[in-house]
């Protein structure tokens, strides 16, 4: 499977991705076979319900599709790599990426718009009106990126039509492969959007942080000592939400580096980034199901039954 040329730290950072990359199919697999399942027993389904369910399965699909390609690579390298079945899987895999972003975004605004109780105009408007909006904002943001791509997919036909693919694109003599030639290509969209989506979902989280903060100090004011099973909860929560940011904005990050200085690095470095990028969605669909009580509780319900049956 591995080449002689690879090193030690490129087999461990594959099979570290490997664990990774099963993580989040576990997880948001669960999450929308819960959230799904419940949708049909109950015929409707609320907006959170919506939202989580939208991400865990462009996660899922995204993840998947990932697999599926590394899995073609070692299977036969000679073959995928150029092949126009890679850059068909690269392509959507794009699409459910942007899609998972902006499902994120939108569920930390909620989750924001929802929890928080500053007395702000916005957010007192927005308060009634979140669950119709949230899933209206997802699928215009989708629609959009969807179209903006568009302009970029037509270029990268065009080029690949043309057979001077490799000649127009920046260091192609560094990297081959169509991942590197499309990333090329659709890389300001990319950026631009994974910028937007950075900046509104930070700045949700750090609201929603420090209201549940200030609800904490309230709590203690009121008499509650840290002991306290609401104090405690909020604390947990507010952990788990720095967790996230830092995540995101360790994701950003790398989406920069990219930008910035992607074709300079060596094979393992990139695998190493990748890997850094594989582990935001991994992290973040634990984080969501510690975070929700039906989730944790279907969850630990699962895990005692394998433990019994064991």
């Amino acid at each position: 499977m591995f080449t002689n040329s690879a090193s030690p730290l490129d087999i461990l950072l594959w099979a570290f991705t490997g664990i990774v990359s099963i993580v989040c199919l576990l997880g948001n697999g669960f999450i929308t076979a819960v959230q799904g399942q419940q949708w049909l027993q109950n015929k409707k389904i609320l907006t959170c319900e919506f939202l989580l369910i939208s991400l865990s399965t462009s996660r899922f699909v995204m993840q998947l599709l990932y697999s599926v390609n590394a899995l073609l690579y070692f299977i036969s390298p000679e073959t995928h790599v150029e092949s126009s079945r890679q850059a068909a899987i690269n392509i959507i895999s794009l699409f459910f990426n942007m899609a998972s972003l902006w499902s994120a975004t939108w569920l930390s605004v909620f989750y924001c718009v929802k929890i928080t109780n500053f007395a702000n105009r916005v957010l007192l408007w927005l308060k009634p009106r979140i669950n119709m909006l949230a899933p209206r904002l997802l699928g215009m943001s989708i629609v959009i990126s969807s179209i903006s791509f568009l302009l970029p997919l037509v270029e990268y036909f065009g080029h690949k039509k043309c057979g001077n693919l490799s000649e127009t694109l920046p260091g192609s003599d560094i990297h081959s492969g169509f991942y590197h030639k499309i990333f090329f290509i659709f890389l300001p969209l990319m950026f631009a959007y994974t910028c937007i989506n950075c900046t509104i979902s930070i700045a949700a989280s750090i609201l929603l942080v420090n209201s549940l903060w200030k609800h904490i100090k309230n709590l203690k004011k009121s008499g509650a000592g840290v002991t306290d099973l609401s104090t405690q909860v909020h604390i947990k929560v507010i952990i788990f939400l720095l967790f996230y940011v830092f995540l995101f904005f360790l994701y950003f990050s790398i989406i920069i580096t990219f930008a910035v200085n992607g074709i300079t690095f060596r094979n393992t470095e990139i695998l190493a980034l990748k890997t850094m990028t594989t582990t935001f969605p991994s992290a973040h669909s634990i984080i969501l199901i510690l975070t929700n009580p039906k989730l944790k509780e279907m969850a630990a319900c699962i895990l005692n039954i394998r433990q019994r049956t064991s």
